[in-house]
Parts: structure tokens; sequence; C-alpha cells
């Protein structure tokens, strides 16, 4: 499964004010749900906090990937948002985040949730993506960093 083939301006939130870890997470889930990606909100919420207590997903440089795997998943997908102010997440520099990727993967899909992890991380280990993504100003803009 290849980032570029997943990507989707509906579930795709640049500039968003959200101010904590648990509003990301609500608020890219609701996206989810919205576009069928999901069929439960509370049900797929739910095993991405399961996750988020197996270890932090917040790999640093302002990046978090939270991701959940669930039988609610109808179709695998990444909602993602750049956040106006950076909140609070658990990260291994301990900087918190400003640019989430949750992903949204059924049970049968584990390969391809560790194949996306390691594309995210690969593309945005570099600081110049990064700050392209937090100056985007819309999906467009995103998704243009992110395939180029």
């Amino acid at each position: 499964m290849k980032l570029i083939n997943i990507l989707d301006e509906n579930i795709i939130y640049p500039r968003s004010n959200f101010d904590t870890k648990e509003a990301v997470l609500n608020g890219l889930v609701e996206l989810l749900n919205k576009e069928n990606y999901i069929d439960s909100s509370a049900d797929f919420l739910e095993s991405v906090y399961e996750r988020e207590h197996e270890g932090v997903t917040g790999i640093g440089n302002l990046l978090a990937i939270p991701h959940g795997k669930s039988e609610h998943v109808i179709k695998p997908g990444i909602a993602i948002t750049t956040l106006n102010n950076k909140v609070n997440w658990e990260s291994l520099d301990e900087e918190g985040a400003q640019i989430v990727f949750l992903i949204a993967v059924g049970v049968e899909n584990s390969k391809a949730h560790l194949s996306l992890l390691a594309q995210i991380a690969r593309k945005l280990s570099d600081d110049e993506i990064n700050a392209q993504l937090l100056k985007a100003q819309n999906t467009q803009q995103i998704i243009q960093i992110l395939t180029s």
C-alpha cells in the first residue's frame, strides 16, 4: 500500500485549532467516520487509545502517527491535520506534536499499516518537508508536499 494512493483531501484538515491530543484524535476519527472509512467512531477510537497505551506515537520533530487496527475500518485511510499550535503529545523528543497522521487499517491489514508508518516516517524525517506542511494553507498543498 503506497502513501500516494491513500491520500484523500476529504480527510485532511490543515491549520486546525485542536488544543489537546484528545481533541485531535476525536476530530480525526470523526472525519474518518464522516467519509465512511470507519463504521463506528467510538469503537475505532478505542482501538487508537489501546495502541496509545502500548507506547508513544509521537516520533519527534513535532510529528505524531497514531494508528488503530480495527474490524470497524471499512477501507484503509490516513486522516491528517496540521495544527496552528503544538499540543502535548507523548513523543520521543518530548516536544509534543503539530503534525498528526492518524492511520486507520483493518485487522487483516497489519502489514499495510507498517508499510504506511515507514513511508510517513521516511518522508517526514526531512525538516524542510515538515516546515512546508506547517505552512500549507489547504489540503491540495499538503497532498502536493507529500507526493513530491
